[in-house]
């Protein structure tokens, strides 16, 4: 052999080595991030209250009650299937699936981090420098690794995670399988079956997938139109429609037969084609990208992989998929859920564009083979923005996850309470409330969802008060139904907030004649917790005959409950007590007849700055319009006992003992 050809075969041996030496230190790397995701999610350990709904379904479904909420009410609340399935298959096998989601969405969540990692190095490889290739295969993931909305929601106990993973071995198998040609199993449109099972949005994901093949098919084959026909049609295309359309065919017919609609009922809860949607989408989307876009700078460089010429069509692909999914986003309204939960899912493309863009870039600056310059500045960028992105959002999100602890804790207790009150009465109790996971998993009661995400009537037949939700300045829901909820007739009705009216669902009842006239605060404590909470409760129809009516406010406007719940949040800030004074007033002004309750914060406020006779005067206005107001005969019957005047404080002790007895455990 001549010199020249064992030193050409020396050198395809290095190469060789050294791409081999890349593989591993990938994979090692790709470890320590895997590991670095885990840390940081269990830092949060939290379960979202919302994921209590499918825990609900669950429980349902394994106990033989079927795929339903409340049994006996056949309703799509979850939009989750495939979660709820595999969810249910734990449980049946004995394990603790509550615990189990947690687990199984930090596992997708790893995995998804390898599908990430495999898109960037076998789908993009860089064939440059072996420090530069390794950094420009990593970016993506370190990227993921130190993204706390990733981590949070990884955690949740929610389908989130799965749903991303699924997504991105999607991608993955599809354009791995458009690299190798029709020689490729096409398994990719099982993985996005998989993902439309986990979350309906999967049916767009590959609906993108379906316009970018044809695209890819006519524009970068360029067949003639007979074999464009031809090509489109083939086996193997053929096939790879129908391990995704059968399936997804049978699923919708039996979710039609078994729901009585094509889409989940969440979807007609959450949706509207109102522009106060349309703003939510957007500021939703601002915020995802002035978290992780640097204000939109990372979509120009994620755009710009478009000016490549040897992989537009992959680049295309992805930016698609970014693009059509934003849109979505801005047309449902966003989401009520913190931090980011609609993108995260689709992170791994957006981040993988970037990376790709960062890579293009930093090649026009180091033309060397070897971009030592490259490798430089994309792990000071890498390591830098993952830095920053962790340092910033850490705290905020940890907080996130702690106040959700708190809600879930307290929805807990609430709900065992309620339990036993089921019990006592001996028949299924009725609840109406908006914020119904952990309560309702808990508590087994027949729960009426006022936002009408398990509920079919809310979610179809919304009836707004345009009085008081035609202006964007409360929740993202926007559709209730306050007739329908009064029409079943709840035993307690639960605002998350206690006595104030926050959603709109909640607000629109202060404005039913049925809701005054039958409801109550009913206060209540739990000596053993420390815990006190307030539920609206129904009054017997007995009670309710014996309260006199009063004339309706001539100057009454249904807008006095928006003027009463803006009291309520200014009264949270000392500086601002004079207004607060001034919307209680105002709300009192135009509000119905025999409500007592603004008195009632009234008094509170002048209870904090110790003018207990202004206090006094307020509190006993409370309750010569309302007998009911518990809270105002407990104050009363403490400031009577101070004046040593007993017989007017026993007065009041006997009306909370009437009422409300398990206040007096405070």
């Amino acid at each position: 052999m001549s010199q020249k050809k064992q030193v050409k075969k020396s050198q395809v041996t290095s190469k060789a080595v050294k791409t081999a030496d890349i593989k591993v230190y990938g994979f090692i790397a790709l470890g320590i991030l895997a590991i670095i995701l885990y840390y940081y999610s269990k830092a949060f350990d939290f379960i979202q209250d919302d994921s209590f709904i499918t825990f609900r379904y669950v429980k349902n479904f394994t106990e033989g009650n079927g795929l339903v909420f409340n049994i006996g009410e056949r309703v799509e609340g979850y939009t989750c299937f495939l979660w709820v399935i595999v969810l249910a298959g734990v449980k049946s096998l004995g394990f603790n699936f509550i615990s189990a989601s947690q687990v199984l969405g930090i596992i997708s969540s790893m995995l998804t981090l390898l599908f990430t990692y495999l898109i960037s190095s076998k789908i993009f490889p860089k064939d440059k420098g072996a420090a530069f290739n390794l950094v420009f295969s990593l970016a993506a993931v370190t990227f993921l690794a130190s993204n706390g909305s990733f981590a949070y929601w990884a955690v949740s106990g929610m389908e989130t995670g799965l749903f991303g993973c699924l997504i991105t071995l999607g991608v993955y198998l599809y354009l791995r399988e458009l690299k190798d040609g029709t020689d490729s199993i096409p398994l990719s449109s099982l993985a996005f079956l998989f993902a439309s099972l986990t979350r309906p949005e999967g049916n767009l994901i590959f609906a993108v997938t379906v316009i970018h093949k044809i695209i890819y098919t006519v524009k970068y084959k360029k067949p003639d139109l007979t074999s464009q026909t031809s090509k489109l049609t083939s086996r193997n295309n053929l096939i790879w429609i129908g391990i995704y359309v059968i399936p997804a065919l049978i699923f919708m017919g039996w979710r039609y037969s078994y729901y009585g609609y094509l889409l989940p009922n969440t979807f007609y809860a959450k949706t509207g084609s109102s522009l106060e949607y349309y703003s939510a989408g957007l500021d939703y989307t601002w915020t995802f990208l002035k978290s992780y876009g640097f204000y939109g700078l990372f979509v120009l460089i994620a755009l710009y992989t478009l000016t490549s010429k040897e992989r537009f069509y992959n680049y295309l692909y992805l930016v698609m998929i970014f693009a059509v999914f934003t849109l979505y986003v801005i047309f449902v309204g966003g989401d009520v859920l913190r931090p980011n939960r609609f993108f995260v899912p689709i992170m791994p493309v957006f981040f993988i564009l970037v990376q790709e863009g960062l890579a293009m870039l930093t090649g026009l600056f180091d033309k060397k083979r070897e971009m030592a310059l490259g490798a430089i500045v994309g792990i000071a960028f890498t390591a830098g923005l993952s830095y920053y992105t962790y340092s910033k959002e850490a705290e905020i999100i940890k907080g996130y996850a702690d106040l959700e602890k708190g809600l879930v804790e307290k929805m807990k207790i609430t709900g065992n309470w309620l339990k036993n009150k089921q019990q006592q009465a001996g028949r299924p109790l009725t609840v109406a409330a908006t914020t119904i996971g952990a309560i309702s998993y808990y508590s087994d009661v027949i729960l009426v969802d006022m936002l009408g995400l398990t509920d079919k009537e809310v979610a179809h037949f919304p009836r707004p008060i345009p009085e008081i939700s035609s202006k964007d300045v409360g929740w993202r829901e926007r559709n209730y139904n306050v007739e329908y909820i009064m029409s079943r007739r709840p035993d307690y009705i639960y605002f998350s907030t206690g006595i104030k009216p926050s959603a709109y669902a909640e607000r629109g009842l202060f404005t039913n004649d049925d809701f005054m006239k039958y409801y109550y605060p009913y206060y209540f404590a739990i000596k053993e917790y420390s815990f006190s909470d307030i539920m609206y409760k129904r009054k017997s129809d007995e009670e309710a005959a014996k309260i006199a009516v009063l004339p309706q406010n001539p100057k009454y406007q249904k807008s006095f409950v928006n003027l009463y719940n803006q009291a309520m949040n200014t009264q949270k800030d000392k500086s601002k007590i004079s207004e607060a004074l001034s919307l209680y007033q105002q709300a009192l002004d135009i509000g119905p007849a025999g409500w007592g309750t603004p008195y009632q914060m009234i008094a509170e406020i002048y209870m904090q700055q110790k003018d207990k006779n202004k206090a006094f005067e307020n509190y006993k206005k409370a309750v010569e319009l309302d007998d009911y107001n518990v809270l105002s005969h407990y104050y009363l019957y403490q400031l009577y006992l101070e004046k040593n005047d007993t017989v007017n404080a026993k007065d009041n002790l006997d009306k909370i003992i009437k009422y409300a007895p398990e206040m007096l455990t405070r």
